[in-house]
């Protein structure tokens, strides 16, 4: 109460300031008229893409109004009502400015019983001088902003949307609200008895409206599009349920694009499900499936316990009631030939060779378990199941990508760690100035030799063949997941295919996850890999990077499976 009532006193105190600062103004009129400080409304800042492309403005608006008496007022005292202080022409020109019906304009104006009329449509600057160059008596103008999002779907599920109050309600408009925001002005106004301003008074109350800050975002509306249109051309070719597609910077971890469907247009946000406000690429966590592997055999070679070359068993296994194996029976396989074949058991055999503790600690030095801190909102995440809990089912599973979930921009920043020298890169939506520092995970040694092995996954004999890009070297590994359901295990899928280019000189990351393909096969190589090549290829070359050979190898018309 005593907040509440300092508050009012200042308001008050306030009150009579003004209206003793401006005694000499109220003088000039009649007693009925009070000089008020009303807010000048501040813009709220714009976002723009890294190359300055408008992705959220505000601009002003003006809304009409009038006094009907006044303008029909008779000139002078005993003389009848001026009718004719509108003309027709003036009228019609309203009502077209108005976007109304001329009968409703003309039926408001002459409503002389009527000293307030506002009409609802909201004018642009250009159609309020428009307005004004009518002439019309008792014009004045009442002022609001408006949120524009000119990309529509494209940036919805990073960008997100304001309300008309000017309050942020999803993405980066919500989380990012407070630099949104500016400062309101005050303007010091006359005001009849009836609450219409009748005059703007020049007065040292008066401050301008401060805008927004300018967020400028990592992200390339020319990749961005480029990942949309492939993904959407993936769900459709595949009747899938959802998917989404992340592009990093493979040296900095800036998100050059991050596109989900379903989506929304931001304009028209009230308009859509719920479902479609969801971000699929960081608010779907999702068992990964073999993209994890690389992480576990990365861990190996960094320790010493194997070489590119060591061979394993890799014939089925049992732990348990559970039994380890491949979608085709290899009898053994080197290093390099788990991750081209992608092995299952391979995989698990190279797990064993760490206790629960290492391995754990090894998937959270890579980012699971934990949020990336992008800024992109939304983000889930679960925790890794503790060390101490973990059975050797769970350890053999989780090396080849179950019982352990991650979001697609978690697998995608994971990634980093084999193209920006063996360090974890912070993901970010916002365009850096400088390459981050990141942590260090395994030596840079590790980082190239994975590179160079990785490679043999999109090349002849590996799973992800039709993921290669024509004239690059591409290293990448695919990922098929079953969904798990009540008691198990479901026939549903989620097919990934994650990777970078060029491989020795790394400068983008691509993620590909589609959920729930249906009809056309299920595979990761199958049914994510064509989109990845896709977004690789042109992604490549926007950044102008040349091919790693002049002869290009052609991409396996058919994928591998897994």
């Amino acid at each position: 109460m005593l907040a509440i009532g300092g508050a009012f006193c200042v308001l008050v105190g306030h009150s009579f300031r003004v209206q003793a600062q401006h005694h000499s103004e109220l003088s000039k009129f009649s007693e009925d008229r009070v000089v008020r400080s009303i807010k000048s409304p501040a813009l709220r800042g714009t976002i723009t893409d890294r190359n300055g492309a408008i992705l959220a403005v505000s601009r002003y608006l003006k809304v009409a109004t009038f006094n009907p008496k006044a303008i029909y007022a008779p000139k002078r005292q005993g003389d009848e009502i001026n009718w004719n202080a509108i003309s027709n022409e003036q009228f019609a020109k309203l009502a077209a400015i108005l976007r109304l019906p001329e009968n409703e304009v003309r039926r408001k104006l002459q409503d002389r019983s009527s000293q307030y009329v506002q009409f609802k449509t909201e004018l642009s600057l250009e159609e309020a001088d428009a307005l004004k160059a009518l002439n019309i008596p008792s014009l004045r103008f009442e002022e609001r902003t408006e949120r524009a999002y000119p990309t529509g779907n494209l940036f919805s599920h990073i960008v997100g949307f304001a309300n008309d109050k000017g309050e942020g309600l999803e993405g980066l408009e919500r989380v990012a609200n407070q630099r949104l925001v500016g400062e309101d002005g005050r303007q010091v106004v006359l005001r009849d008895r009836h609450g219409n301003i009748v005059e703007l008074i020049d007065s040292p109350e008066n401050t301008a409206a401060k805008s927004g800050e300018t967020l400028v975002l990592s992200v390339d509306q020319d990749l961005q599009q480029l990942a949309h249109d492939q993904l959407a051309a993936t769900l459709k070719n595949f009747n899938a349920k959802a998917g989404g597609a992340v592009v990093l910077d493979a040296q900095t971890g800036e998100i050059l694009a991050m596109t989900s469907l379903p989506d929304y247009d931001a304009n028209y946000y009230q308009e859509y499900p719920a479902t479609s406000l969801r971000n699929f690429a960081v608010s779907e966590t999702m068992e990964p499936g073999s993209v994890m592997k690389p992480f576990i055999i990365a861990k190996a070679l960094d320790d010493g316990k194997i070489g590119r070359n060591s061979t394993f068993n890799t014939r089925p296994y049992a732990i348990g009631d559970k039994t380890i194996r491949d979608t085709h029976d290899y009898p053994s396989l080197t290093t390099q030939g788990i991750l081209q074949k992608s092995s299952n058991v391979g995989t698990s055999h190279i797990a064993a060779l760490y206790d629960n503790q290492s391995l754990y600690q090894h998937f959270s030095d890579v980012g699971f378990g934990r949020k990336t801190g992008s800024g992109v909102s939304g983000e889930q995440n679960k925790a890794i199941k503790p060390a101490d809990k973990w059975s050797k089912l769970d350890r053999a599973v989780m090396s080849y990508g179950y019982a352990i979930t991650a979001n697609l921009l978690q697998m995608a920043q994971g990634y980093t760690i084999f193209t920006a020298g063996g360090k974890l890169m912070p993901a970010t939506i916002y365009k850096q100035t400088q390459t981050p520092k990141g942590t260090q995970v395994i030596k840079p040694e590790t980082a190239k030799q994975m590179r160079e092995m990785m490679v043999s996954i999109t090349r002849k004999g590996g799973t992800g063949q039709d993921g290669a890009v024509p004239g690059y070297d591409v290293a990448a590994k695919t990922g098929t997941a079953r969904k798990a359901s009540a008691g198990g295990y479901a026939d549903k899928y989620r097919a990934s295919f994650v990777g970078f280019a060029p491989a020795q000189n790394p400068r983008l990351i691509v993620a590909v996850s589609i959920d729930e393909p249906r009809g056309k096969g299920y595979y990761g190589g199958t049914v994510a890999g064509p989109a990845f090549r896709e977004i690789m290829a042109g992604g490549l070359k926007k950044l102008g990077v040349k091919p790693t050979y002049v002869n290009a190898e052609p991409a396996a018309n058919v994928a591998k499976k897994r």
